[in-house]
């Protein structure tokens, strides 16, 4: 059994409109969220063995609330940048087999589309700072697919 959390970003700041897509920082709610969230899903998740988080800044800032509650090496994969599902689902299928429990931070609409793919159907918007956690009846990440895949929990800033 694996499981994984699919983890949206938290709230970026569009203060710095001459700053690059990619470099842009949380805003104050998103440097608020972030913490709170990762707090939350520790009480929910005992354990976090890897987070693989996109380069971009404000994916990178939430994945470090995350690995601070944590305490789970980060890898920085900037494949992860507005992925599609299927560049998605490729990482996380090339995931070390001895990694359980797997936190993935990104963005939408991949994020949405992969939890939409491997739950046959999600029709929730995940929002900034919004996780998925889903249970995975597999051994091998290789193996992940709709067929093995069922909703553990949905929690988002706004809902907590």
């Amino acid at each position: 059994m694996k499981e994984l959390f699919i983890t949206r970003h938290a709230k970026s700041s569009w203060d710095y409109p001459y700053l690059n897509d990619y470099d842009r920082p949380l805003n104050d709610r998103g440097k608020r969220d972030a913490p709170k969230m990762a707090q939350w899903l520790s009480l929910q998740a005992n354990n976090a063995d890897l987070i693989i988080t996109s380069g971009a800044e404000r994916a990178k800032n939430t994945a470090l609330a995350l690995q601070t509650v944590f305490n789970a090496p980060m890898k920085i994969d900037d494949q992860l940048y507005h992925a599609s599902r299927s560049k998605l689902l490729n990482i996380i299928k090339k995931t070390d087999n001895n990694i359980n429990f797997l936190l993935l931070v990104s963005h939408n609409p991949g994020l949405n589309d992969l939890a939409d793919y491997l739950l046959s159907g999600f029709p929730d918007n995940i929002p900034t700072g919004g996780i998925v956690s889903l249970k995975l009846n597999i051994e091998k990440w290789s193996e992940v697919s709709p067929k093995n895949a069922s909703l553990e929990f949905f929690q988002y800033p706004k809902n907590l």
